[in-house]
């Protein structure tokens, strides 16, 4: 079973980012994190909504 909160490697690994630099982009364009005390997760499921949101398709 997969983990619903990801660390920023897996989710760095599931959107096949080949670097932090370009997660934080993500981040920086709306992608949640969720924050408690020093630990960083993203949920997969909001990975999934966020990519959704910024679908293009081509004409």
């Amino acid at each position: 079973m997969e983990a619903e909160f990801m660390t920023y490697k897996q989710a760095k690994d599931l959107l096949g980012l080949k670097t932090y630099n370009a997660l934080r982009t993500y981040i920086d364009a709306g992608l949640p994190v969720y924050v408690v005390g020093k630990s960083k997760r993203i949920k997969r499921s909001d990975i999934i909504e966020f990519m959704e949101a910024h679908k293009q398709v081509s004409k």
